[in-house]
């Protein structure tokens, strides 16, 4: 592995993420809404001309690959993008619709759009049994919602946590950092597994369990590539205990994810059932997670960065020649069953995209 090679598919697929299109699905597979919604086929959630998920994390791997090259060459796209959602009009305010904001609030014009959302984040968004966010999401339309009543899933770690964080920090608002790191604290809380030390999808304040007790792939990145990310932005602010709590809560999380690492450096989209897929979104962000931990000295150098570059030889593995990230898992309701996880088709998405950018990034700095 070079530096040169690793620039060269990385500009692929920084070129494929901002033109991707929405795919058709197979004449085989075409069905009612509900049951496309089933297995992963939300038609806003391929591309970049949306406004949710997807796209705020496609925006958070352009940005890392400003930081890269310290410079601001996606500072217009990114303009240019958010420009075109307001004028398409921007999407009711939930968890996922976040997501864009945490590269957003870098532009100084997006200031005062950042800290209205913010307030409403602390103040309006529907909350659970112990004041958790809500993970509401969008609905059938851009100006609907899904409620999910007193469910917390491990997406929000990275959709709206990391957000809160970095406007607390960026604007001195000690509020934003605590209700920051409260949400972090209690999605540990239900979410965390002692038995595995990974973490389910999600919880139900309402039934009182973690649904069908999957440990998802994607989901358990979003917590390995949010933790340093989040580590980094609040290190200053964090008392010794705390600090030391969630460096332990990372550190086993991964000393898990290295026991299952597949053979071809990937993980199955079950992490532990090796009979499903192996899928590269969550792969690519457990193994950027990992790599900038070990960068940052949060995790000792081995056998994590070991896993790292193994799961980066994967992850090049699997970049088509016109730059699409394959094997990416689609958009992942929490299963009733963890068949339903196997059942997700696998397409080109603008957060497979984004989160092989995030990996191919952080390696430059090891290499």
């Amino acid at each position: 592995m070079n530096r040169w090679h690793v620039l060269e598919k990385l500009q692929l697929v920084t070129n494929r993420l901002l033109h991707l299109q929405t795919p058709e699905l197979e004449e085989n597979d075409r069905c009612l809404s509900d049951e496309t919604e089933k297995i992963g086929f939300y038609k806003r959630d391929f591309g970049m001309e949306e406004w949710d998920w997807p796209q705020g994390v496609g925006l958070f791997g352009l940005s890392k690959l400003q930081s890269l090259y310290h410079d601001n060459r996606y500072e217009a796209y990114i303009s240019s993008w958010m420009d075109r959602q307001v004028n398409n009009g921007i999407p009711c305010r939930n968890i996922n619709t976040t997501a864009p904001l945490l590269t957003l609030m870098d532009a100084e014009k997006n200031e005062d759009f950042c800290k209205r959302w913010m307030n409403w984040l602390l103040n309006d968004l529907p909350r659970t049994e112990e004041n958790g966010f809500q993970h509401v999401t969008t609905g059938e339309t851009k100006d609907r919602v899904r409620l999910h009543e007193n469910e917390i899933w491990v997406d929000t770690i990275f959709m709206a946590v990391l957000f809160s964080a970095k406007m607390g920090v960026k604007y001195d608002k000690a509020d934003w950092r605590e209700e920051s790191l409260y949400q972090l604290l209690i999605h540990i809380k239900y979410l965390y597994d002692k038995k595995t030390n990974l973490l389910y999808h999600g919880w139900s304040f309402t039934d009182r369990d973690n649904f069908s007790e999957a440990f998802w792939c994607r989901g358990n990145s979003w917590f390995t590539v949010a933790v340093p990310e989040y580590l980094q932005l609040m290190g200053n602010y964090l008392d010794k205990g705390v600090y030391h709590y969630l460096t332990e809560a990372l550190t086993g999380q991964v000393r898990t994810l290295c026991r299952f690492q597949a053979k071809d450096g990937l993980w199955h989209t079950l992490i532990d059932d090796p009979d499903s897929y192996t899928e590269v979104s969550g792969s690519a962000a457990m193994a950027a997670g990992m790599l900038k931990a070990v960068r940052l000295g949060i995790l000792p150098e081995e056998p994590y960065f070991s896993a790292g570059m193994k799961t980066l030889h994967a992850v090049m593995d699997n970049i088509a020649e016109d730059g699409t990230v394959l094997e990416v898992s689609a958009g992942t309701p929490i299963g009733k069953t963890k068949e339903n996880y196997k059942s997700i088709i696998k397409a080109p998405m603008a957060y497979g995209q984004a989160l092989a950018m995030v990996l191919l990034t952080e390696s430059l700095a090891h290499l």
